[in-house]
């Protein structure tokens, strides 16, 4: 089932809560989409016995766990309520989870920028960092826009990669091209010049120095990300309504309101062997390690 777009082992999905009696749901697994895309990501949402590869009938197992968990009156088909009702509490769990995963890992970005362990970190601490940031992030650049420079409209895949990254539940990260250019980019030029980064460095400091003491302390780093990420949150909205009622019609081949477990695993074989790139029947680091396929070029009259 498509949700908005996670990455990594971030964000958690969860099933509907179960009666007593009913059978014990899905393990814990993440929650991701665009799984043609992470391979990483769809191996851990899916392989039950955590051993790296994922074969078409470990695969079908789960795919018919959380059919069975979202089938929440057991009559052996879903409706279109019990679809979404399923996957706006998964989503619900899954952001959840992701927003504490995320503070955490801020509180360690905040360790690690606080160099001489004094439990402050000083604008020279906060600077240097930023050094790091800068290199790191034109590389990645530079990186992007030679892959880009390939696909033959750079600019429609520029735009369809900054879509999908506003739609994910992470912030945007200085380590990819396209987050470099979302966190500094002002004046929306596609390039990060060193005046640019500085007056958006200078300003998060600013920001995030709410006492004005000249340093941050770990609440303020922390505060000021939360603040972010909730205004993150508040944009992506919820689990679009409208959006799952429309994958359920696509899913319900025979149009009669009711999906039935057949008609989910269409969907279910389309990723499955998105996911197998080198198509052995299984999915693993090999299938990671290759190069998504080239998407469709689009027309002007596609577009």
């Amino acid at each position: 089932m498509k949700t908005a777009f996670l990455t990594g082992a971030v964000a958690t999905a969860l099933l509907l809560p179960l009666a007593a009696n009913a059978w014990q749901s899905p393990p814990v697994r993440p929650l991701v989409v665009g799984h043609s895309d992470n391979i990483t990501a769809f191996i851990a949402q899916h392989d039950g016995n955590s051993d790296g590869r994922l074969g078409w009938e470990e695969f079908e197992a789960f795919r018919r766990q959380r059919f069975d968990a979202t089938d929440a009156n057991r009559d052996g088909s879903v409706d279109v309520e019990e679809y979404v009702r399923e996957f706006e509490t998964r989503s619900r769990q899954a952001r959840e989870q992701a927003r504490e995963n995320q503070i955490t890992q801020t509180g360690r970005r905040f360790d690690a920028l606080d160099a001489d362990r004094d439990g402050r970190v000083s604008r020279a601490e906060f600077d240097a960092s930023g050094e790091r940031v800068f290199a790191e992030g034109r590389k990645a650049l530079e990186k992007e826009n030679a892959e880009l420079a390939k696909s033959g409209d750079a600019a429609t895949e520029r735009a369809a990669r900054a879509e999908r990254r506003r739609s994910r539940m992470e912030l945007p990260s200085a380590h990819t091209g396209d987050g470099f250019l979302a966190l500094y980019d002002g004046n929306g030029d596609g390039q990060v010049e060193r005046a640019e980064f500085d007056r958006a460095r200078a300003g998060q400091f600013e920001r995030t120095d709410a006492n004005r003491d000249g340093a941050l302390d770990r609440e303020e780093y922390l505060a000021e990300f939360r603040q972010r990420l909730d205004q993150h949150y508040a944009a992506l909205g919820g689990g679009s309504d409208k959006q799952t009622r429309v994958r359920f019609a696509a899913l319900d081949t025979d149009k009669d309101g009711r999906m039935t477990f057949a008609e989910y695993q269409v969907s279910g074989r389309r990723s499955f062997d998105a996911a197998d790139r080198n198509h052995d029947g299984v999915v693993d680091a090999a299938d990671a390690a290759l190069p998504p396929p080239a998407r469709p070029a689009r027309t002007a009259a596609g577009r």
